[in-house]
């Protein structure tokens, strides 16, 4: 009799074991993001000057249409628009190290394109907000100016 209850109890002892750890597979699985970078930063454009003015090395990523590019842009942003960012990428910004800013169109766009960088790699990317949020806060401030405005 006690083999017959020692077989039971072995049999839903592991049973027990088998389900927990499908659960615990499960979950880990559904928490498992699937990108190799880590989530990127969101700054105000006020913070992001900040950090600018003591990083030593940085790119920013306008990915905005090359028209609304050419009308006026953060200096020394590069454009790749956001339908290009995976193609163009590596080609353009070359190290997956360096920080990375991102604004666009809307911030919803610059989001987007931050979440794309993180995605295939690059480990340090900050979203900045959208273009008109730096014309505002660049209107606001009495400090040196990083639009560049081409027809102007």
């Amino acid at each position: 009799m006690k083999t017959k209850e020692n077989r039971v109890m072995f049999y839903i002892t592991w049973g027990c074991v088998i389900v927990t750890a499908v659960l615990i597979v499960v979950t880990l699985l559904r928490s498992h993001r699937p990108s190799q970078g880590k989530p990127y930063e969101r700054l105000t454009a006020e913070e992001a000057r900040e950090y600018m003015s003591y990083e030593p090395e940085y790119r920013i990523v306008d990915v905005r249409s090359p028209e609304l590019y050419r009308e006026g842009h953060l200096d020394h942003a590069v454009n790749i628009g956001y339908d290009r960012m995976v193609e163009l990428a590596d080609k353009v910004l070359e190290d997956r190290g360096i920080t990375v800013y991102v604004y666009g169109e809307t911030s919803e766009q610059s989001c987007a394109a931050a979440q794309k960088l993180s995605d295939i790699g690059y480990i340090s990317v900050a979203e900045i907000g959208s273009y008109d949020d730096w014309t505002m806060a660049e209107t606001e401030t009495e400090t040196e100016g990083i639009l560049t405005n081409v027809l102007g």
